[in-house]
């Protein structure tokens, strides 16, 4: 039995290794039915409400690489009324409306799937939660947060491949607002571009703006950032 249970654990482990994997995806790693079976089963079986909650993010990948839900290859290794299947179904219930909730595009079969599972759980979302068969609860809220979390960092990441300068100047942004006034970074950058500063902005620009500039450029300035940037976290007396 031991055997057995660390046998699980392990094969848990790998999926949740390769749904890691998906999440951070460039759109490139490759992914079979077998593979998302394997990892919606380590969801919905995990002892973990945070891990249960990525349920969705992976029926997202799945609607994005046109993958389709095969209910007999996900309901098949389990009889009728084993409490894993359970976790399965409802799981996939609380997924599809969730997905028609915000509009998105489910997986394949997901629908149909669930339309077929409202019959023996009915309407769960109005519960704000639900029970799996550990009798762990787990939220809807947060499955609905986990699943547009990850949809918000992928549309981020392909924006940044499609244009990584588009992401590098918003970035920059940050960075002056930090530093500089509204008129003193519009200076930074008329500088940059080489645009002609008017006699005022010339001489705020060389009493304020370019001493600033000295100091962020300072050798010993970036070094002493850089190490209090390295004890981040570390506690102070």
């Amino acid at each position: 039995m031991k055997k057995k249970t660390s046998e699980n654990k392990q094969g848990s482990e790998t999926a949740l290794k390769i749904l890691d994997s998906l999440l951070k995806d460039s759109g490139q790693k490759k992914i079979n039915e077998n593979q998302i079976i394997v990892i919606l089963d380590a969801l919905a079986s995990a002892d973990d409400a945070e891990v249960v909650a990525r349920f969705p993010a992976v029926l997202a990948i799945c609607a994005r690489r046109g993958l389709e839900l095969n209910s007999q290859t996900l309901f098949s290794r389990y009889w009728e009324a084993s409490p894993k299947r359970q976790n399965l179904e409802k799981l996939l219930l609380v997924s599809a409306a969730i997905f028609k909730l915000q509009g998105l595009k489910p997986p394949g079969n997901l629908n149909k799937i669930a339309a077929s599972l409202k019959t023996k759980f009915g309407d769960l979302l109005p519960a704000g939660e639900f029970q799996l068969s550990s009798g762990m609860n787990i939220s809807i809220q947060t499955l609905e947060n986990t699943l547009m979390d990850y949809l918000s960092g992928y549309l981020q990441s392909q924006a940044h491949r499609a244009n990584p300068h588009q992401t590098r100047t918003k970035t920059l942004d940050v960075y002056m607002d930090r530093l500089f006034s509204p008129k003193q970074k519009e200076l930074v950058y008329k500088k940059r571009d080489g645009q002609t500063l008017t006699k005022t902005e010339r001489e705020y620009y060389s009493r304020i703006v370019r001493k600033k500039l000295e100091a962020i450029a300072s050798d010993d300035m970036a070094e002493i950032a850089k190490n209090l940037m390295t004890k981040t976290g570390k506690c102070e007396d």
